[in-house]
Parts: structure tokens; sequence; C-alpha cells
């Protein structure tokens, strides 16, 4: 198989046993069968066709900002998109290519002193994963500013306007398609006062200094499940390496050496005592991939 790979992706990388922890933000996670970076979009459907045709497991992965590979070996191909890098400007619109972290979207728009996305300054992440679960953060959310996405839907190349990809919150009709290209909107004028703000905002308030995944649990009927973890005396709490963050009772950190089934165990943990006493239900935000 690593030949074929090899004879598809001819201008990007292919490795084998490459391990994931490199390739997520967490630093957990054990190693991939292969490793494939596609460096043009030819790549990237030649490749998934190929995977379709051999039905062979694979996954597509971003920044890997929240997600947990387990410390077992994925028996398939991970896909990373972060060779498909490019922003282009035209009239009215920008195209952001999937692979574009939200940081160098957020410089590249300061560069040109255009105004649309300085909320989402600092959100971890690539352009291609943020849309899919509709990122956000602050006054932010990516169906504020998306006009369009190019992506592949069942195997096949489309076009879909704003309103087709269904954004709800932390989620949109793009699950289960592969983002190619996003087209975001633009107003003139970079507010640049805001961009230090929301920065300022995230290194007082969020443990940027110790791996994470960000946010673990999405919000639940408008509760902030932080502030009722905080509460319930969760910061500091414990399973393994991962922790609670003494700084966010929303981020689990960590702490050194923390596995998969530390976060699993930790995560379940919250979520019983929480259905138990609050009787709430609470969904993650992360993605375990096995």
């Amino acid at each position: 198989m690593l030949f074929a790979l090899k004879k598809i992706i001819k201008n990007g990388k292919v490795n084998r046993n490459e391990c994931m922890a490199k390739h997520t933000s967490f630093k957990i996670g054990g190693k991939a069968k292969y490793f494939v970076e596609p460096a043009s979009v030819e790549e990237l459907l030649d490749l998934l066709d190929y995977l379709k045709i051999k039905k062979k497991k694979h996954f597509i992965l971003g920044n890997g900002t929240n997600i947990v590979f387990t410390s077992n070996r994925y028996n398939g191909v991970v896909v990373s998109l972060c060779r498909l890098n490019q922003i282009r400007k035209y009239d009215g619109y920008i195209q952001v290519f999937a692979g574009v972290s939200l940081n160098r979207l957020c410089y590249f728009f300061k560069e040109l002193n255009l105004g649309g996305v300085e909320d989402a300054f600092g959100v971890p992440g690539s352009v291609g994963g943020a849309v899919v679960i509709n990122a956000g953060a602050y006054n932010f959310e990516m169906k504020n500013v998306v006009l369009g996405v190019l992506a592949i839907v069942d195997g096949k190349v489309r076009y879909l306007t704003k309103e087709e990809c269904g954004f709800g919150y932390r989620n949109s009709r793009l699950k289960g398609s592969v983002v190619i290209s996003v087209d975001i909107n633009y107003t003139d004028g970079c507010n640049e006062i805001r961009m230090t703000e929301v920065m300022n905002m995230r290194k007082q308030n969020q443990p940027l200094d110790l791996p994470s995944a960000g946010s673990v649990f999405k919000r639940c009927d408008g509760l902030i499940v932080s502030k009722m973890l905080d509460e319930m005396g969760y910061k500091g709490t414990s399973v393994g390496g991962a922790m609670v963050s003494e700084k966010h009772a929303g981020f689990i950190v960590n702490s050194g050496g923390a596995t998969s089934s530390d976060v699993k165990s930790l995560i379940l943990g919250i979520k019983d005592r929480v259905k138990r006493e609050k009787d709430i239900e609470l969904e993650t935000e992360i993605e375990f991939v096995d």
C-alpha cells in the first residue's frame, strides 16, 4: 500500500508509523499506520478515490485541536490537510483553503486592513475544521463570515452556500464531508484593538501554557458549563496526567504524560456526576479517534 500511496502523493508526504501525538494540540496519541499530506486538491481527490475503492479506513485531520487519538495504533490512513494552505483575495471575498489556521487568517486580515474575524484571534484549529463544527468564541461563529464552502460531499466536489451548510451551535451539515476551501466575507478596516483585547482575555482566562484540546463541553441550554464545574470544585481534579485546568474548569489539560484513557476517564467521571447531581447531559466537543 505504501507504493500505491506514494504513486498518488507525488508532491506531498507519505509516512509510515507516524506518532499522532505530534499532530494534536493535546500531545496525546499512538501511531498511525500511514500518515499522508496531499500537496494539492488533485492529490487529495485522487487519494480519497483510492481509499474509497480499496475500502481503506481513513481519518481527515485539520490542526488536531479538538482531537484525541487513542494509544492504540490507528490501523488506517490519516489524511492531513495542512498543505492545503493558500489564501486568495478576490473582489468581495477571501478564498481560504482548509489547512489554513484561524490565527494565520486573522493575521492575513490584519495585514490587508480587513475586518470580520477579530474575535476569532487565538482560536486554535484550521479553517476547514472550524467550519465543520461552526467553531466560535466571544461574539464570533464561523457562520458569521462564511459565504460558501467547496467540499467533497458523498465523493463529489460540490459548492455549498451558507444556507446549505446548515450551521448550528458547534454543528453543521458538513460533518462527514471534506472541506477543500471556504469563501469568507470581509469588511473594510481591521479593529486591531479588539484583536489585542481578545488575545489578552485568552491569556488571562485560558490555560495556554499546557497542552489541551480547548473547551471540553458544549454549552447546554445556555448554561456556562465551566462555571458550573468550577462551583462543583472540579478545578485541579485529575486522572493520571489529565487534569481539569486550575485556571479554567472548562478545559482539560495534559499536565504530563496523559493518555487518551486518562482523558476519557476524567470526562466520563464528570459527565456521570453532573447527570447524577444536576440531571444535565453534557456533550463533548472533543472527538476520540481509535
